[in-house]
């Protein structure tokens, strides 16, 4: 699908804001949900809890640990295309970008999920949700590139491993600097 005509030019520009939009709006719901659940918490718990669900999940990235994340195990139907050229995928790429309408291929999106929900400010979530949007528009665009057969897959296959340890140190890296920096109090 992704290789149709609709995904050359402006509709794959419809689609990847569709991305950003979907992100940004799961961001300010886990933020809204999250300021309920944060609000008798100290913020030593809630970074507590984040580096549980962290912990857990990278156990789960590296194969040490085998459990199931709560994912919608459904693609977006094809049936949004009706809207047209530009309407059909901003609706894909929306449905995509939250998260909640199909596969979700890592754990880290529900450790950013928690983070934000229980550490984040409203300039912090709306990063979050962004970053979201473009990191599923890096990575649907640059399948592009590949042939429709195994292209993208076995590139993945092979280097599952190392790109799994290399996004998930890119996510606990900063994680870890910003609770460090609130955690001693340091603006």
């Amino acid at each position: 699908m992704l290789s149709s005509p609709v995904w050359r030019g402006t509709p794959t520009l419809a689609f990847c804001a569709g991305l950003v939009c979907g992100g940004v709006l799961t961001a300010l719901v886990s933020l809204v949900a999250g300021s309920l659940l944060r609000a008798p918490l100290p913020a030593a718990a809630c970074w507590a809890v984040v580096a549980a669900v962290l912990g857990a999940v990278l156990l789960r990235e590296t194969g040490v640990w085998s459990f199931r994340l709560p994912e919608n195990r459904r693609l977006v139907p094809d049936t949004v295309f009706r809207l047209g050229r530009h309407l059909g995928p901003l609706q894909f790429g929306f449905e995509m970008g939250t998260g909640a309408r199909t596969y979700l291929p890592s754990g880290l999106p529900y450790v950013a999920a928690i983070a934000v929900a229980l550490t984040a400010s409203l300039p912090a979530a709306l990063a979050a949700g962004v970053g979201f949007g473009l990191g599923r528009a890096l990575m649907t665009t640059a399948n592009l590139r590949y042939d429709g057969e195994s292209g993208w897959d076995g590139e993945w296959r092979a280097h599952g491993r190392a790109l799994k340890a290399l996004t998930g140190a890119a996510f606990v890296v900063p994680l870890a600097a910003v609770a460090v920096t609130v955690l001693s109090g340091t603006p």
